[in-house]
């Protein structure tokens, strides 16, 4: 009798789980063949200016797999239209994912330039915040920290280039310039006082760095793109403690290149 329940037993379990796949089955052909109502498409721009838009996205994929109302999902594929999104320059992340109802739903994070870069040449490219090289949208420029001076990289000569860093466990960039740019570009960008002051780091012929203030006629001489902590502290504590006091167009020039002192020249 055990033996009789536990044949039963078996066999309701293996009707049981042939049922559901034959209902799996069914259900996936259903939505193959589900035609696709509409696409609504998504942009993350995080706290930067927008460099691309929903039209340009939507353009990508029409080019890509002609006109998407009405036709199957089951035809569409999926990661050939993410791919030739992600060729535009300014994206960073998409995801593509479909609903039971035959929706297309398209989320794009476009990437954050924390820097412009114009060379020696006046050619203009971005930085973004993860180290990336992005070219400039000539039609919606991002408001964002400049670079100029002596700087020689150009982006038509690279334009899939990323500085690595170790903070992401790379190796570093043999480009060093560009990877003090980046980091000192990051620096300012995350304190909040101090990527509203600076307007603009210029590079030096000796390729070190100087920063125009947005309030000020000063110039900070910060020298190279190190001991930031050290060198911003002094700065910050000089603005507090000493242009407060006596006012901000007192002095041209701002040194905090040297250990444990800031050494100042007034406006003649």
């Amino acid at each position: 009798m055990n033996r009789l329940r536990k044949i039963v037993y078996i066999v309701m379990w293996i009707l049981l789980i042939s049922g559901s796949a034959v209902l799996l089955g069914f259900s996936g052909i259903e939505q193959y063949n589900r035609p696709c109502r509409r696409i609504y498409i998504t942009m993350d721009y995080g706290q930067a200016d927008r460099l691309v838009f929903k039209d340009e996205i939507d353009s990508l994929i029409r080019r890509k797999t002609g006109r998407i109302s009405g036709k199957p999902l089951g035809w569409l594929n999926i990661q050939n239209i993410e791919n030739s999104i992600k060729t535009q320059p300014y994206i960073e992340k998409v995801h593509i994912y479909e609903s039971l109802e035959g929706n297309i739903f398209v989320d794009v994070k476009q990437r954050e330039p924390i820097l412009r870069i114009i060379n020696n040449k006046y050619e203009n490219f971005y930085i973004d915040g993860s180290g990336r090289l992005l070219p400039t949208n000539p039609f919606f420029p991002a408001r964002v920290l400049i670079a100029n001076g002596n700087i020689e990289h150009s982006y038509l000569k690279n334009p899939n280039f990323r500085i690595e860093t170790p903070i992401s466990g790379d190796s570093i960039c043999p480009d060093t310039l560009l990877l003090d740019l980046y980091k000192l570009s990051l620096f300012i960008n995350r304190n909040s006082f101090l990527k509203a002051q600076v307007d603009q780091i210029y590079v030096t012929p000796q390729k070190e760095f100087e920063l125009i203030p947005k309030v000020g006629n000063h110039i900070v001489m910060l020298g190279h793109a190190d001991d930031l902590d050290e060198k911003f502290r002094k700065l910050l504590a000089f603005y507090r403690k000493g242009l407060n006091s006596i006012g901000w167009n007192k002095y041209y020039y701002i040194n905090i290149k040297y250990k444990n002192q800031v050494v100042c020249s007034k406006v003649q």
